[in-house]
């Protein structure tokens, strides 16, 4: 190996080895090393590294083997994290950046020409800061209009996304410390990231709240935004979010058909937002905005005990819908296809679903991919 090809590599290794969150000892340990001395010494380049140990970091680190030792490697793009500001998010971040290039791969080999759609923001970044609330909620009602989503949009709002816009939308086990990320890049293209953790009214409003910083990515910095933080550009996104999910007209008609002579109940607050798929707290303060509701009365109701309870109550049934999966439908899909059809091995294709070799033939005969159908379906 020339000095050069050297450098590069001792280089990429410290880079992976940080941006997928690890410090020395933590890879040794993870590495099976005795020390984290011996790290070290490679990283230094005091000592050489042998193909199974830059395998065994590659696969820790979530690279691609060639990503140590090509001259031209593109910088990661840097997702914008809906976070506790001190939460670290670099494993997680690494792991849906490899999401990404894993869909991105299985569409090259496919030959799949990336189809990502563009969706017109009427709105410059000075009306944003003139009157960035306004803004906000019109820009939800267009995207409303686009995208057809009709008087209950939470229900339609991910399969448009996924299978209209190509957005790549994965869902992940997060503590509550961290509710979704987003990225627009372009050549990984449109990746969103939910906390699979979260109540399904929680992961529907994040999703809104996500679509529209994608929407927006051009307008707001990353450093505008914050991470964790209560900044204009993220009450921006909840107010796209609540227009979008909870549509004025739709809204107020089911309204009018719950309201017993004028009287609004709790109970039937509750059942509403079961109905659009949101929380209490999104169609409580969505009436506030629409006049119907007083800000005194739903704080007050919040802070009630009793209501919190009935909530809880009533949701039980929505709140042990399954978990989603991590894959989008179309990612597993075309996984799968790249594999009956030869152009990744089972060890990859295990690798891209995050299972084991020995379940390969099980997860396939499971997604309807059997080997002895599978070319008369390839054909037709």
């Amino acid at each position: 190996m020339t000095q050069e090809k050297q450098k590069i590599l001792v280089d990429r290794l410290v880079t992976a080895r940080d941006t997928a969150g690890y410090n020395l000892k933590e890879a040794s340990k993870e590495l099976g090393f005795n020390n984290y001395q011996t790290l070290s010494d490679i990283e230094k380049g005091k000592r050489s590294i042998n193909a199974h140990e830059l395998i065994s970091m590659a696969r820790l680190y979530r690279r691609d083997i060639l990503y140590f030792f090509d001259q031209d490697i593109r910088p990661d793009p840097k997702p914008l994290w809906r976070k506790s500001p001190d939460t670290d998010v670099k494993k997680q971040e690494r792991t849906f950046l490899e999401h990404l290039e894993h869909y991105t791969e299985l569409e090259r080999l496919l030959q799949i020409k990336p189809q990502i759609r563009r969706l017109p923001v009427n709105c410059e970044r000075t009306n944003f800061d003139s009157h960035g609330y306004e803004c906000a909620a019109n820009l939800a009602h267009d995207i409303h209009r686009i995208l057809d989503l009709g008087s209950r949009p939470a229900s339609k709002l991910r399969n448009i996304l996924e299978q209209t816009l190509r957005y790549r939308i994965f869902h992940m086990q997060f503590d509550k410390s961290i509710s979704g990320a987003c990225v627009v890049d372009d050549a990984l293209g449109v990746g969103i990231l939910i906390n699979s953790s979260d109540k399904p009214w929680r992961r529907n409003y994040d999703l809104a709240h996500e679509f529209f910083h994608v929407l927006t990515w051009e307008l707001f910095s990353h450093k505008e935004i914050g991470e964790g933080k209560k900044t204009r550009p993220e009450q921006y996104a909840d107010i796209f979010a609540s227009y979008l999910l909870l549509p004025e007209t739709a809204l107020l008609e089911a309204l009018r058909e719950i309201s017993v002579g004028g009287e609004i109940r709790i109970i039937d607050l509750i059942e509403l937002a079961l109905e659009f798929e949101v929380s209490m707290e999104a169609i409580l303060w969505r009436l506030v905005n629409l006049g119907k509701l007083k800000k005194k009365d739903v704080e007050a109701h919040l802070a009630d005990p009793e209501v919190r309870e009935l909530d809880r109550s009533l949701r039980q049934e929505a709140q042990d819908e399954e978990t989603p999966p991590v894959f989008p439908q179309r990612y597993v899909s075309l996984a799968c296809r790249c594999l009956m059809e030869g152009r990744i091995s089972r060890g990859l294709f295990a690798q891209y679903l995050s299972i084991e070799r020995h379940e390969v033939d099980s997860y396939l005969a499971g997604k309807g991919f059997v080997e002895e159908h599978y070319e008369k379906i390839g054909v037709a």
